[in-house]
């Protein structure tokens, strides 16, 4: 008896676990047919169904094998059209350590993310079918943009920068001091805020205006014991940092209190606030070293890597054009 094709499709769905296409089943029925009329011709069933088997098994390992992406020792776990989504990919991606609990969560998180982008490519290749060279045009430019940044890389790492000293930082800011301006207003100072019942107050205004060592640590050593506001401004802050500490409106101009380098008073609150700029400079004036030197160091390291890159581009073009591997041709010919 000649079974029906429809036998060997259910077979072959059985040990295939995706949906062969209409193409593959039209194969099968025409394959039985074909079996039935040799039937006839050849008398010989038993010996025919043995070659019809191997011929028949062939093919279904060859449908098989077409089906793009089939994985038959994995668990499919997602599928977006023919797209689909595996177990051993899912355990790739899952964080070690991770909790039970948390690893739940997860992984339904990544498997509708993982849905939604394979959605927006189709969407996408639908909308912009029209633009797909534009898309590989810009995919091999990043591509390119990537290697060459890597080889870049590359190139520093061999000749990294040597140790920028003192020195050099000196040397570079007196040739370019034109370069490097002021562009807010920036103070040192001091304040202090004292309770305008405090019986010592004047006394310690005494020691805060005091030059002597002795006085000042005294001033210092009385704010910490009255937690008192006190602020030392030792390094360059701008000017509006610095107000911002004292109880002044916002919305005022405040610039004449940059010509003074006298101690200061403010009252509010039941407070005196005592304040002194110490050294000001304005929107113009040539930056000092100390606030310049951190930039400079950014600036000779950027030097050396660029010097680096232009040498090694250099030689590689040199080295092309030598060989003939790169031409320049004349430009001036038509």
């Amino acid at each position: 008896m000649v079974l029906s094709p429809f036998f060997y499709f259910s077979v072959i769905n059985f040990y295939c676990p995706h949906r062969l296409s209409r193409n593959y089943y039209n194969k099968i029925v025409i394959l039985s047919f074909y079996s039935r009329i040799c039937f006839i011709f050849a008398g010989c069933m038993r010996r025919f169904y043995e070659i019809s088997a191997v011929v028949l098994l062939l093919f279904v390992v060859t449908a098989c094998n077409s089906w793009v992406g089939y994985k038959a020792d994995d668990e499919m776990i997602a599928r977006v059209g023919t797209n689909y989504l595996y177990r051993s990919e899912l355990a790739a991606s899952m964080p070690s350590g991770i909790a039970a609990a948390d690893s739940v969560n997860y992984s339904q998180t990544f498997i509708e993310k993982w849905i939604v982008g394979q959605l927006k490519q189709q969407e996408a290749e639908k909308l912009f079918t029209e633009s797909e060279a534009d898309i590989d045009k810009m995919v091999e430019e990043y591509r390119r943009s990537l290697l060459v940044h890597r080889l870049d890389r590359h190139y520093l790492e061999a000749e990294p920068c040597e140790e920028i000293t003192d020195a050099d930082i000196t040397e570079y800011y007196n040739a370019h001091k034109s370069d490097f301006r002021i562009s807010q207003p920036m103070v040192k100072g001091e304040i202090f805020a004292v309770s305008e019942n405090f019986r010592r107050r004047e006394q310690m205004l005494g020691w805060f205006e005091s030059s002597k060592e002795e006085s000042r640590e005294d001033f210092a050593e009385l704010c910490r014991k009255n937690n008192f506001l006190y602020l030392q401004f030792e390094e360059w802050i701008s000017f509006s940092d610095f107000l911002s500490n004292l109880p002044l409106l916002r919305t005022s101009r405040h610039e004449e209190l940059l010509e003074s380098r006298k101690t200061q008073k403010i009252h509010h609150d039941k407070l005196y606030y005592y304040f002194r700029i110490t050294s000001a400079l304005r929107v113009g004036d040539t930056m000092p070293l100390e606030m310049a030197k951190e930039n400079i160091k950014q600036i000779l390291i950027s030097r050396h890597r660029a010097e680096v890159l232009r040498r090694q581009e250099e030689r590689i073009k040199n080295n092309a054009l030598t060989s003939g591997h790169a031409k320049i041709y004349d430009l001036t010919k038509n």
